[in-house]
């Protein structure tokens, strides 16, 4: 196999990589290692940026990658967290602090709420393979941020965080857990345009709002590691994400 052969699959090797990270952080679910799970759906995004990267740098642009890639970010960033979210939901439910203890019968089901993720991440998935509309934008919030929003969430519960020093734990409760997966599953197919980041030219002219949402998600982060840890700072800039990306839209009709 010569070297030009060898170049045109590492774009692929690569996404099959993302996927195997998926496969892992499921299987770490079913292991009751939530937060391991989280870290491979971590690394998995890590992939999923290079895949596209070296596909631009090799100028490989073929279907079996773009099928490639949609595949196994259903696995990584759709199944993966579906799974993660049942487990925290179950979890919420059969934790000692939970109220709703008693009602078991009602509250079996509750989990069932976390297969919006995959179900919806596939609908996402697939309406952005056959949309010719975002290329310089996002309708809806992208898989790996619906994904990344969820690993969060599983780190701050397995590990616990506090804001100077005083524990908070008031999203490890079933409810809260439910209405976050019923609310970012939704915005996955909303019709809002949202940011890209990817950047064609690194001027200031035309990348505005990604220099200013990369500023203030830099200070997030800052700020979440002086008071707590890390991944208090991702919910957050998920959220920023969608109120910038949502005023500079109403900027673009007001001009």
């Amino acid at each position: 196999m010569n070297s030009d052969s060898m170049k045109k699959h590492i774009p692929n090797i690569i996404t099959l990589g993302n996927l195997t990270c998926g496969l892992l952080a499921i299987l770490s679910v079913f292991s009751d290692t939530p937060h391991y799970a989280a870290y491979f759906i971590f690394g998995g995004l890590f992939l999923d940026f290079f895949d596209g990267f070296f596909a631009r740098i090799l100028k490989l642009d073929g279907e079996l990658g773009k099928q490639l890639d949609s595949l196994a970010d259903l696995v990584t960033f759709g199944v993966a967290p579906g799974f993660l979210m049942y487990k925290l939901i179950e979890f919420s439910i059969s934790s000692s602090f939970n109220p709703m203890k008693e009602a078991q019968v009602l509250t079996s089901f509750f989990p069932f709420v976390a297969f919006l993720i995959p179900i919806l991440s596939a609908v996402r998935l697939a309406k952005f393979n056959i949309a010719t509309n975002q290329t310089d934008q996002f309708i809806g919030l992208p898989t790996p941020a619906s994904a990344i929003f969820f690993a969060s969430l599983s780190m701050l519960i397995s590990f616990g965080f506090s804001f100077g020093g005083t524990p908070f734990n008031i999203i490890l409760n079933p409810y809260i857990l439910m209405t976050l997966v019923i609310v970012i599953s939704l915005l996955l197919n909303a019709n809002i345009p949202l940011i890209a980041l990817k950047f064609k030219s690194f001027g200031w002219k035309g990348n505005e709002v990604r220099f200013i949402f990369l500023g203030v998600a830099l200070l997030v982060i800052l700020s979440a590691l002086l008071i707590s840890n890390i991944f208090v700072s991702i919910p957050i800039i998920i959220l920023l994400y969608l109120f910038i990306s949502i005023i500079n839209n109403f900027t673009k009709k007001a001009k």
